[in-house]
């Protein structure tokens, strides 16, 4: 298996098997802003999703700007997936009627019960937000005749890789 159907194999199974994102936004001043993220997808890896409350930082940063860089990775092994997703927004209507029951199918998997409606509408403290995925990467690193690490880099990938390997 060549190194880069390796990398794809290795994001195919985080982004499956993954339950948080690190999803970075920009704060007002320009300065950095990183949420840890229940991580939630749509089946062809178009879109992802996720809970919040309207006045975390990040869901202030992302109704200002509609961008997120996030990442998945393993603390423990190597690579990860790094995405960058624009029009992230909070979603009313059929689209949260539509991403409720993306969340609560991976909700009934983990054998969790399926959430209402109102827990995303109304009075409630939450609102579902999502975001398209524009470009995803995995990690490519160079190394020298040693071994060691030379030059760190990235290397874009496509849904389809990930969803055909």
């Amino acid at each position: 298996m060549d190194s880069i159907t390796k990398k794809i194999e290795r994001a195919k199974e985080l982004i499956f098997t993954s339950r948080h994102i690190s999803m970075a936004t920009v704060n007002d001043d320009g300065s950095p802003h990183n949420s840890p993220m229940r991580f939630l997808y749509d089946p062809k890896l178009e879109y992802i999703y996720w809970g919040s409350h309207p006045e975390a930082m990040h869901s202030k940063n992302i109704a200002r700007t509609g961008q997120i860089f996030a990442v998945l990775y393993d603390r423990n092994e190597r690579g990860g997936v790094y995405m960058r997703c624009d029009d992230a927004h909070e979603l009313a209507g059929k689209e949260l009627e539509d991403a409720l029951k993306i969340h609560n199918g991976f909700r009934v998997k983990e054998g969790s019960k399926p959430l209402e409606l109102s827990y995303y509408t109304g009075n409630s403290p939450q609102r579902m937000y999502a975001s398209k995925i524009t470009n995803l990467w995995v990690n490519h690193a160079e190394k020298n005749a040693d071994g060691l690490l030379i030059k760190d880099g990235r290397m874009e990938i496509t849904a389809e890789d990930i969803l055909s390997a």
